[in-house]
């Protein structure tokens, strides 16, 4: 026997398929944590920048009325994005404590719930950009509009 060889019994006895589950585990736990965070920056940050924005446009007195009310169409659905990225934070910890306790049903659920939050988190994310483009268009027509008269 070399150095580099090991003796059968000095290491645990586990079966090839209990690591692999386990490993698999680890690595989805922790794609479903990363793209949590992402979304949760995503959101949280076009939500602070859009108010950012929207702050600075009322400041200056540029848009009309009519206008700030089809610009903060977008808000609700970034602040819905965010809502849902935190939600699933909150489901992802169910989940591991679930499967921690042994209640692998529960932990099911919860683990399908986190990925309906996610879905969702990037469904209102869409949803809100879609309406910013539009309320961009909307307030550079009305801009253009004013300039021929």
């Amino acid at each position: 026997m070399s150095i580099f060889e090991t003796d059968a019994g000095d290491e645990p006895q586990q079966e090839p398929n209990e690591i692999e589950k386990l490993e698999r585990y680890k690595t989805i736990v922790n794609a479903g944590q990363s793209t949590l965070r992402a979304l949760m920056t995503l959101s949280g940050g076009a939500t602070l920048a859009f108010l950012a924005f929207i702050g600075h446009l009322l400041e200056k007195g540029t848009p009309q009325t009519a206008n700030v009310q089809v610009l903060l169409g977008a808000l609700p659905y970034l602040i819905f994005a965010t809502f849902f990225a935190v939600l699933g934070y909150g489901l992802i910890f169910l989940s591991n404590c679930s499967s921690f306790i042994g209640w692998h049903r529960t932990s099911n659920v919860m683990f399908f719930a986190t990925i309906l939050s996610g879905i969702a988190s990037i469904g209102c994310f869409l949803a809100a950009s879609l309406r910013a483009v539009h309320a961009f268009d909307v307030l550079l027509q009305s801009r253009t509009a004013m300039l021929y008269f």
